[in-house]
């Protein structure tokens, strides 16, 4: 017997879709929230700073850790991490061509290393709707 409980953390069909998946989350807010597994494997769980990079080339969006001080700062949080990046998250919705309050978007399985970062891209080609 493969027995699945639901209860209100589990019950929303959209949830249980990409739970456990590597995701973001942005709101016309600017707020951004990276999935708990997104944020345990950028090692930001809890706090951090992260970064953005857009690759000119091929307008591919992509997040990594930062360990300067010049990263987004990631809120105190154990359940995902959290930051405000007004200016980023209207960039990304306007490429993405989404005009709702909310998106979520898939992360790359595998990060791509450039100078010893791991960057983790945003796949942008298929925004889910909230």
């Amino acid at each position: 017997m493969a027995l699945i409980v639901y209860n209100r953390e589990n019950s929303r069909p959209q949830e249980v879709t990409y739970k456990g998946k590597r995701t973001i989350n942005l709101d016309s807010r600017g707020t951004v929230y990276l999935s708990k597994t997104m944020s345990i494997e950028l090692g930001i769980l809890g706090g951090g700073r992260v970064n953005f990079a857009h690759d000119d080339e091929t307008d591919d969006w992509y997040i990594c850790r930062s360990d300067d001080n010049e990263g987004f700062i990631v809120w105190k949080d154990k359940r995902c991490a959290r930051f405000s990046a007004g200016f980023i998250v209207q960039r990304l919705m306007r490429q993405a061509k989404v005009e709702r309050k909310s998106v979520q978007f898939m992360m790359a399985r595998m990060p791509v290393e450039i100078g010893g970062v791991a960057y983790y891209k945003i796949l942008l080609s298929n925004p889910i709707l909230r």
